[in-house]
């Protein structure tokens, strides 16, 4: 088993071990952080999954979104293109309870509505999900590669930030030459920003 690997498992089976309560009360700091921040009261349109297995509440977020009159998106497989083809297509967002249904893997994903799509250029901020990340920035998802693809549509100024818990940042991963790493990841302890530096505004 690689590292990647390795280290997926390992966090995957730490983050269940997790009780309700926990995912909820350190879910509950990772959100109070990041609505503070300026990145994030600064942006119009604001792109979120929902969450999965004892993942950071996405739902919250969403919902604190909706209700602070920010536009929303939440990104759905789309596998119209055939094997090998797969990407991820953003809908708008209006109702947490009637626009989701579920989809790839069990996850809920946004029901399907052309006049709903919102292109990747028109997203300020987009919360990436994630297993594994360190202090550069880099990330390690399920190895599917579809945030990579649709992050390299996205503004040079759109804001690319990950919620997670303090036990999913380690100091260093490994990390591939297409990889695109996150500006911001926030967890119930604060905020990192990207220590390379590399966030374009």
């Amino acid at each position: 088993m690689d590292i990647k690997s390795t280290l997926r498992k390992q966090i995957i089976e730490r983050r269940e071990s997790l009780s309700r309560q926990q995912v909820e009360e350190k879910s509950r700091a990772v959100m109070n952080c990041l609505v503070s921040l300026p990145e994030f009261i600064k942006a119009s349109t604001v792109m979120s999954y929902m969450d999965f297995r004892n993942e950071v509440r996405t739902r919250e977020i969403i919902a604190f979104c909706l209700s602070n009159g920010k536009r929303v998106a939440a990104p759905r497989v789309d596998k119209s293109g055939g094997k090998g083809a797969s990407k991820l297509v953003a809908y708008e967002i209006r109702d947490l309870e009637k626009d989701f249904e579920p989809g790839t893997f069990g996850l809920l994903e946004p029901r399907t509505d052309e006049s709903r799509i919102v292109a990747p250029e028109e997203v300020d901020l987009v919360l990436v999900p994630g297993v594994v990340f360190d202090r550069k920035g880099n990330r390690i998802g399920f190895g599917a590669g579809y945030y990579d693809r649709i992050l390299a549509r996205t503004r040079n100024d759109c804001i690319k930030a990950a919620v997670a818990f303090d036990f999913q940042v380690l100091d260093e991963i490994p990390a591939e030459e297409h990889d695109i790493p996150m500006d911001i990841i926030i967890t119930e302890s604060g905020v990192i920003y990207n220590s390379k530096g590399e966030r374009k505004n």
